[in-house]
Formats: structure tokens, sequence, C-alpha cells
């Protein structure tokens, strides 16, 4: 049985994050060599058509994921300490800080709930202090990243089985749960715990989060 009252779950990139950490990564994997021009192009492009909603999400986020094919999981991990610690720490934004501190002056406890990957949400959690973080994890061989996730891409409808089954072992009640997020992909997991905040939210979360009355921070 959890220790804590109740949990608050915070999505990662456009909510914690003022921009996406997966953008940072990438460019500086491009940079450094560790991405080819050609990987480097398909990236931007696959990105491209994520954001206008052209395409299966999953498999273009998936299909994101291939560069990494080949590459050492320790370097991508440190290369994704670096990115934190110069590009992406600044972009953490002050208003989620305040409601991260007003849960735990609750008592309540605080986890990351991302589809990003576990090199980037690593840093993000130990340098809030997060109790925990579930995130897409890398599948890797002797040490090399085979370019897929092991495990579903915690994305989705994904969001909202794993929230449910972190609530199941902790002996948590959804009802008394919190989630932040930005997207209207995250409509399943707001709509499974009792208190859904839409965190600067897409045309689509928006319409969704006036229809429901749920809270919207901007």
């Amino acid at each position: 049985m959890s220790s804590y009252p109740y949990t608050a779950f915070y999505d990662l990139d456009h909510t914690i994050l003022d921009g996406n950490s997966a953008t940072h990564l990438i460019q500086e994997a491009h940079k450094r060599g560790v991405m080819s021009e050609r990987q480097y192009r398909h990236a931007v492009w696959l990105s491209i058509l994520y954001k206008l909603d052209m395409g299966d999400p999953t498999r273009i986020i998936n299909r994101m994921l291939t560069w990494l094919k080949g590459v050492e999981e320790a370097d991508i991990t440190a290369l994704a300490q670096e990115i934190f610690d110069s590009n992406i720490k600044e972009t953490i934004r002050p208003e989620i800080l305040e409601t991260i501190e007003e849960h735990r002056a609750n008592n309540g406890s605080v986890v990351l709930l991302s589809s990003a990957t576990t090199p980037i949400c690593q840093p993000v959690t130990r340098y809030m202090g997060l109790d925990e973080m579930i995130c897409t994890q890398l599948e890797s061989k002797n040490g090399i990243l085979t370019g897929r996730t092991s495990g579903k891409l915690v994305y989705g409808p994904e969001k909202k089985v794993r929230l449910l089954a972190f609530c199941q072992e902790k002996a948590v009640d959804p009802m008394t749960a919190w989630y932040y997020g930005d997207s209207h992909t995250d409509r399943h997991v707001m709509e499974a715990v009792g208190f859904p905040v839409a965190v600067s939210p897409d045309k689509k979360l928006l319409k969704i989060a006036n229809k429901n009355n749920w809270p919207i921070l901007l």
C-alpha cells in the first residue's frame, strides 16, 4: 500500500517542459555525428507528419527511434544527461514546479508518465526529485540499442494502462489521482483520473477540456 494519500502524474513534453525533449536529443546527436544526415532528415520528416496528424502516431514515433539502432546505450544515456544540463533543464515551466510543490505540501507523490524514452526521463526525474517515472523503455542487446522499444510505447491508451497498473500496485485510487497533460492523445488517461488538468492544450484537448470542465493551465 502506498504511503501517500494520492499521486499526481505529469506528462513531460509541452507539460513539464516548454518544448519537446526529443528535438534537443536529435539535433545534438546529428551535430555530433551520432545520427547521419539521412537519418536526421528522415526524423524531421516524421516529426512533421506527427505534428500534422498524418498517419498512425504510434507507428511514426516508433519509426523515429530506428536511428538508435547500433548505438551504445551508455553513449545515449550520457548524451541525454549532457543535453538536459545544457538545454532541457532551462525549459522546465515554473508554473508546473509550483503545482508539484503544492502536491508535495499535501503529501502527494509525484510521478512522471511520458512517452519519452528512459535516457531523457532519468535526468528529469533525478533533477526534479520526482518519486517515480513511467516512460518508454529502449530495447538493447549487450549494451547496444536495437532501434526498438522494450515493451509498448507509453503513448495514447497505453498511458491509461500504465497509470491504472501503477495505481493497482500501489493501492492508489485513480479517482484521487491527478494527471497533467497537453495533448488530445492524453484523453484516455485523463478520463481515468479524478483530477485531469490540461496544460497549454492543443486545439483538440482544449475542446475536450472545456466540454468536461477540466481545469486549464496556459
